[in-house]
């Protein structure tokens, strides 16, 4: 019998979730998240690594892309249990990742990726950076574990950065670019064309946030070292859309060293007030 996903309660969702295992799993990560089907239209995304703060995220995108450039599964539920593990519902959407096609073929895929983006780019939202909640970034350009707590300006995402550029006595100031939606795991198997050949579908919404616009940029060489084919031109065809101004080619740069610097040494954890 399929689960009531909108009127079953937190215990009854988790307690589903945990009996289907990786039963006949959508998809099943050893150290990440499982997704099974709760309904034929429904799936569950659950673990350690699915969080409230994604789940805004993906509700915030699906509330305010358009949805003739780009497709969001809305989100019905999402609740944590006792130790911590998320549990993300969802629309189900059939289809064929973009990891599964021949981009030799499927030429417009590269052009649609980075509409997408430009897209994107036109959304913003407050001077808040990161994503919605209280939980800090996570993602490629943060280090191996994110960062804990949100930024609460501008001011202490320039602080968060400042700190690692002191090592080459550098400094950035993002206060002058708008914060936009930008989703930070382009990678083909986030993405799903629909079953009408046409409909593309953006998943994983656990990276994204509200960054300067070149920060989608940024993210992209980061993810896609092994695919050569999708990487490579994509990133060309956002460089030819967004047209950075000297600034923004500068600051991407140092985005680019802070990562470096993450990567390599621990930093205390900034203060949110100067």
């Amino acid at each position: 019998m399929d689960l009531q996903v909108t009127t079953a309660s937190r215990e009854e969702l988790i307690q589903f979730c945990i009996q289907r295992g990786k039963e006949d799993a959508v998809f099943a990560d050893i150290i990440g998240a499982t997704v099974i089907k709760v309904t034929p239209t429904i799936v569950a995304k659950w673990g350690y690594s699915v969080t409230a703060t994604e789940a805004a995220m993906q509700e915030f995108a699906y509330n305010h892309v358009s949805h003739d450039i780009v497709r969001v599964p809305r989100v019905y539920r999402f609740v944590q249990d006792e130790v911590g593990r998320g549990f993300l519902f969802m629309d189900y959407v059939p289809g064929q990742k973009l990891s599964e096609l021949d981009l030799s073929v499927h030429t417009e895929i590269i052009p649609r990726i980075t509409n997408i983006i430009a897209h994107l780019g036109q959304i913003q939202h407050g001077q808040k950076p990161g994503p919605l909640g209280e939980k800090g970034p996570q993602g490629y350009l943060w280090g191996d574990d994110g960062v804990d707590k949100a930024f609460v300006s501008i001011a202490h995402l320039n602080r968060y950065l400042n700190r690692r550029l002191s090592l080459r006595n550098d400094s950035i100031d993002l206060s002058p670019y708008p914060l936009v939606l930008c989703h930070m795991d382009l990678v083909r198997r986030n993405m799903i064309l629909g079953e009408d050949n046409k409909s593309i579908y953006l998943l994983d919404w656990a990276h994204a946030g509200f960054y300067p616009r070149f920060y989608e940029l940024a993210a992209l060489p980061c993810m896609s070292p092994y695919d050569e084919p999708y990487e490579r031109p994509l990133i060309a065809a956002v460089e030819s859309m967004m047209q950075l101004t000297d600034d923004e080619k500068r600051d991407l740069k140092l985005v680019h060293y802070a990562r470096a610097a993450t990567l390599r040494w621990q930093f205390p954890e900034e203060p949110e007030e100067a």
